[in-house]
């Protein structure tokens, strides 16, 4: 296995699994890091969604690592292909996403008429709950999770104050007070025990391009804490 490459649980045919974990560290729960494969195997292998070329998005999982950004994957038919990582919820053909929680918490939403003319809304984290995640608050092209009324996941377009945020919205949204919410990104890169979404930490990576490093997690398959983020597992 190249250097870097995400590791893939497989299941031999004694029944034996191999390269279920990432290391031995057990940490409120769970194992440091994940693993690839298909996600029908005993225990928690990461879950994506993939749009394979000539077929419908849907649910799957990774086969094998092609490159920094790309992967080997089957879908829940049993179609495969090579998709490469997209920072959206609705990959187009030859593009997957892996999903990223930040972090969980109570928010309250603010109403929205899309028929009186609205494109937007706002959310404002519930100072009654705690955050629970190493992100303390949502980042400008995060996305929300959680509410009812508008689009599965609605972008944030706009930061209004720490725990407010301005998000896009397809539908309209009723007011509500203290419904459960998830700040959620894409991976653009990932390995056994760090995930990179598409932003960026301000930090140069070289100085012939100008070109900067992805903000970078610590992550695991299980619900985000204070120090690690959650991918999507099944």
């Amino acid at each position: 296995m190249a250097k870097g490459a995400l590791k893939i649980t497989k299941t031999d045919a004694s029944g034996q699994i191999h390269d279920r974990y990432t290391s031995s560290q057990y940490i409120n729960g769970a194992y440091v890091g994940g693993t690839g494969g298909d996600t029908s195997q005993t225990g928690r292998q990461l879950q994506v969604q993939v749009h394979i070329n000539g077929q419908s998005s849907a649910q799957g999982f990774i086969v094998r690592q092609k490159g920094e950004h790309k992967f080997l994957v089957q879908d829940a038919s049993a179609n495969r292909g090579v998709c490469t990582l997209v920072n959206t919820p609705s990959p187009a053909a030859g593009q997957m996403n892996i999903l990223l929680t930040l972090n969980t918490t109570s928010a309250n939403i603010a109403s929205a008429n899309i028929a009186g003319g609205a494109t937007s809304t706002y959310i404002t984290y519930d100072t009654r709950s705690s955050v629970t995640g190493p992100v303390a608050s949502p980042r400008l092209g995060d996305y929300i999770i959680g509410f009812t009324g508008a689009a599965a996941v609605a972008q944030v377009t706009a930061i209004n104050a720490v725990g407010n945020v301005t998000v896009a919205t397809s539908g309209n949204v009723l007011g509500q007070t203290g419904v459960s919410i998830s700040t959620c990104t894409y991976a653009s890169k990932i390995t056994n025990k760090f995930v990179y979404d598409f932003g960026t930490d301000g930090v140069l990576s070289d100085n012939i391009s100008g070109g900067y490093n992805p903000n970078k997690f610590r992550y695991h398959l299980a619900a985000p804490d204070g120090t690690f983020i959650q991918a999507q597992y099944a």
